[in-house]
């Protein structure tokens, strides 16, 4: 069977939810990459996303630490990826 992944039309702390029935964590985001348009998003399931839309304050805190800890992982891998180019590394 293959994955299922569906926009929301949702956000929680102004990132955009992504229902993925094949997600095994409670939230999971992308894994930052090269694409410099690249921005944070909330994959979850559809009951997930209903557990939270429940006690959304809640939750709240863990979302924004979440969002925040991907911007820096994203800004460190594209330094890392510009210093790659630089050196010759690809």
């Amino acid at each position: 069977m293959g994955r299922t992944i569906e926009q929301a039309d949702m956000e929680w702390c102004d990132i955009k939810v992504i229902f993925d029935e094949a997600t095994t964590d409670l939230f999971e985001m992308p894994k930052p990459d090269k694409d410099p348009e690249q921005r944070p998003a909330f994959r979850v399931t559809r009951s997930t996303a209903d557990l939270v839309e429940q006690d959304f304050e809640r939750y709240r805190p863990s979302l924004l630490r979440m969002a925040d800890d991907w911007r820096e992982d994203k800004k460190q891998f594209m330094q890392e990826s510009k210093d790659d180019i630089q050196s010759g590394i690809t």
